[in-house]
C-alpha cells in the first residue's frame, strides 16, 4: 500500500492540471471566436510521466463550430477594382521658332464662339504676343505684330460744326469682344501656363533676359484697366490728317488708353471686366 500511495496522489495532481488547462483552452477558445479568429492546434495531453493517464473526455461546446484557416476565415466582399485610366504625359514644348503649329491647333480648339475665331492671326503668335504686352505695358500700341485682324469697317466720325466720336464705330468691335467673351479666361491662362517658358525667351529676345513677362503681362492689363471713365460724345479735331481728342485731357493719354477708350463705353466696360479676370487668373 505504501508504494500505491504516491501514485494515486500523482493521477490526481496530473487531472487538476489537466482540467485547469482545459477551461483556459476553453475561455480562449470562446475570446477568439467573438473575434472570429482559429487557434493553432494545441495538444491537449499531459506530459506522460512514469505511468499512463487516463484522460478525462474533453467536453465539446454545445454548438459545432467549423475550422477554417486563417486566411479564409473573415469572408470579406470581392470588390471589383476598375484599373485606373492612364493619363498621356503631356508632350513636350516645341521650340519657339517651330511652335506656331502647336499653339494654332490648341488655340483654335478651345469653344470659340463659331465664325469668329478666323479673326486671330495665326503666324508667330508667341513672338506677337510678347511684343504687344511689352507695348501695352508702355502705353503704346505695336503696328505689326497683330494678335487679330484687322478691323473690316473703317473708323467714321459724326459731321458737324464739332465733328464726334461716331456711335457707329463701336459696332466694329463687337466681332473681337464676343470672340474673347467666348471661352473663359482659366482656358486661356493654362495655355499661357504651357507656353510660359517660351514666351519668355521671345520676352528676352525683346532686351529683358532678368525680367519676368508674367509681371509685364499683368503691368499691361493694369496699363488698360487704369484707362479712366469719360464722358460721351467725344469731340473730335483733325488739326492734321488724323482725328485727335479735342480735350486735351484725353488726347494726353497713353495710346493704349486711347484706343480703350474708341471701343465705346459698353464696350470698354466689357473689356476691362474680362481683363479683371485674366489678372485673377494670372495672381
Amino acid at each position: 500500500m505504501a508504494e500505491q500511495e504516491p501514485s494515486k496522489n500523482q493521477q490526481l495532481y496530473l487531472l487538476a492540471i489537466a482540467g485547469v488547462i482545459i477551461v483556459i483552452l476553453i475561455a480562449l477558445w470562446l475570446l477568439f471566436a467573438k473575434e472570429q479568429t482559429v487557434e493553432p492546434t494545441v495538444n491537449l495531453m499531459p506530459p506522460v510521466v512514469n505511468e499512463p493517464v487516463q484522460q478525462e473526455p474533453e467536453p465539446e461546446p454545445a454548438t459545432k463550430v467549423t475550422e477554417t484557416s486563417p486566411e479564409t476565415d473573415i469572408a470579406e466582399p470581392v470588390i471589383a477594382v476598375e484599373p485606373e485610366a492612364t493619363v498621356a504625359p503631356e508632350p513636350a514644348i516645341p521650340a519657339l521658332d517651330d511652335s506656331d503649329a502647336e499653339v494654332r491647333q490648341r488655340l483654335l480648339s478651345l469653344d470659340w464662339r463659331p465664325g469668329l475665331a478666323s479673326l486671330f492671326v495665326t503666324e508667330d503668335m508667341l513672338r506677337s504676343f510678347a511684343v504687344q504686352v511689352d507695348n501695352i505695358a508702355q502705353g503704346q500700341l505695336a503696328a505689326g505684330s497683330a494678335l487679330l485682324q484687322p478691323l473690316e469697317q473703317k473708323f467714321t466720325v459724326e459731321d458737324g460744326a464739332k465733328p464726334q466720336l461716331d456711335e457707329a464705330s463701336f459696332k466694329r468691335y463687337e466681332p473681337y469682344i464676343q470672340l474673347l467673351e467666348s471661352v473663359k479666361p482659366a482656358q486661356l491662362v493654362a495655355l499661357f501656363n504651357r507656353y510660359e517658358p517660351l514666351l519668355q525667351q521671345a520676352y528676352a529676345e525683346l532686351g529683358y533676359p532678368d525680367q519676368l513677362f508674367k509681371n509685364k503681362l499683368i503691368e499691361a492689363i493694369d496699363e488698360l484697366l487704369a484707362t479712366p471713365d469719360v464722358n460721351y460724345p467725344l469731340a473730335l479735331e483733325r488739326p492734321a490728317v488724323v482725328y485727335v481728342f479735342a480735350d486735351p485731357a484725353i488726347e494726353q493719354l497713353p495710346a493704349a488708353q486711347k484706343q480703350m477708350i474708341r471701343l465705346g463705353p459698353d464696350n470698354q466696360q466689357r473689356v476691362k471686366a474680362l481683363l479683371r479676370q485674366y489678372r485673377q487668373q494670372l495672381q
